[in-house]
């Protein structure tokens, strides 16, 4: 099974995780790796003591509340698409450095931690808690991510616990941690600031994770335009990109979000109202399938407001540390009847690794051009799922030679509590 990381965001141009699954079964089952019936379970900081920089406890926790129901009130054209919903459990009292290891799970930088069971670390996991911590002034931040993190780290959430049940791995706790020092009211290099709007599209995406979301590389030429100073298509801009762009804009789930969380706890309305595009991507001899190609499926109408994608061979079991699992297949679903939709393909940036990555694959695969297949895809009636498009396949044949391997991913990093991320200069 992939590695549990908790993912961070960061101030600036704060790198971040296709929106599909942030953890497959990959010893077994080849399945996203999911809260049990849609419910995630959570516990909230609580108490007078329990602020959020310049928010008191119940301002904290009306704001993660409201996250969570935008989450759960995921919905297309009016239908109510996502079947995930969020039950508190016994509130956790006030946390500081003094009992942060009785709520928090984590190896402190610097350190070899041993492990339990794999993935668990040393600590507090397996409690049947999913602590939310209100870090007022950035210094469980420090504890947990190293001396200085708070001064770029605005928050960090993911899956902690996951535990098979009937042959089924399920999330069984999460945790997260809100930093702040990002909206106390003070504005200097040692206590940077950020409008609390910025910071709720921020903890909104971080909270995505904790649902059991990953990145998604949707619109990059958006991105590209907004940190070139154009920020004319920030509305395009996904929550789970693995930027963190525009705070306000990626407050609202796009149509790529949307699809994502549909797909992982979709409703009933969501499988019978919407169509599904099936294929496979293949390395340049058309006969070997190709992990880690990104496949986007675009309205042809409105492409920047509706697409939506998929990373080949995201389900596949086995051990394949170099992305060369023999695994090419890809679903895109969320499609709407009678709408016709080009299929793009593209590799994922070499930008996007470690706590940044699209999953499967870390470092991307590459040596390979984006394209766009010829003719359109469209389905006619609802549930439809399309195989061969209208005027083409939706086979993918890339310009990857067979020759051409990834180089091995980089060996973990200890401690940290999982995948930083770290301010860098975005290069597509």
């Amino acid at each position: 099974m992939r590695a549990l990381f908790f993912f961070l965001i960061l101030a600036f141009a704060w790198p971040l995780r296709a929106a599909g699954p942030i953890l497959v079964d990959t010893e077994v089952t080849g399945l996203s790796v999911l809260w049990k019936d849609g419910v995630v379970r959570v516990n909230l900081e609580s108490g007078a003591g329990g602020t959020l920089g310049s928010l008191s406890n119940d301002e904290a926790v009306a704001l993660v509340r409201g996250f969570f129901e935008d989450w759960s009130a995921t919905g297309i054209d009016g239908l109510a698409t996502a079947a995930v919903v969020f039950q508190e459990g016994a509130p956790l009292g006030s946390v500081d450095g003094s009992n942060l290891d009785d709520h928090f799970t984590y190896c402190p930088p610097g350190k070899s931690c041993p492990a339990e069971d794999p993935p668990f670390v040393s600590g507090s996991a397996r409690t049947g808690q999913s602590p939310i911590l209100f870090d007022d002034d950035g210094s469980i931040t420090d504890a947990i991510q190293g001396k200085g993190a708070s001064l770029s780290i605005l928050g960090f959430a993911g899956p902690r616990v996951v535990e098979r049940e009937d042959g089924v791995l399920y999330i069984t706790e999460g945790q997260a941690v809100l930093n702040g020092k990002f909206i106390n009211g003070v504005s200097e290099p040692a206590d940077p600031e950020v409008p609390v709007e910025e910071f709720s599209g921020a903890i909104f995406h971080e909270l995505g994770h904790l649902i059991g979301l990953d990145h998604t590389q949707v619109n990059l030429g958006s991105v590209v335009k907004h940190l070139k100073g154009d920020a004319s298509e920030a509305e395009a801009i996904p929550t789970m990109f693995p930027l963190f762009i525009d705070g306000a804009a990626q407050l609202t789930p796009h149509y790529d979000d949307q699809v994502a969380i549909s797909s992982l706890y979709p409703s009933p309305a969501f499988g019978s109202n919407f169509c599904r595009i099936e294929g496979t991507a293949f390395r340049a001899d058309g006969a070997t399938e190709l992990q880690g190609v990104n496949v986007i499926a675009a309205n042809g109408s409105d492409p920047l407001a509706e697409s939506t994608s998929f990373v080949s061979g995201s389900f596949f079991t086995g051990a394949f540390p170099d992305c060369d699992a023999p695994a090419g297949e890809f679903v895109i679903a969320g499609l709407k009847p009678d709408v016709s939709y080009t299929l793009q393909f593209e590799p994922i940036s070499q930008a996007f690794t470690g706590g940044s990555s699209v999953e499967p694959c870390d470092p991307p695969q590459k040596d390979f051009e984006a394209e766009v297949l010829p003719g359109v895809f469209r389905c006619s009636s609802k549930g439809e799922t399309i195989t061969v498009g209208s005027e083409a396949t939706t086979d993918v044949v890339t310009t990857k030679a067979v020759a051409v391997a990834p180089p091995p991913p980089p060996p973990p990093s200890e401690g940290s509590g999982g995948c930083s991320l770290v301010i860098s200069d975005f290069a597509p």
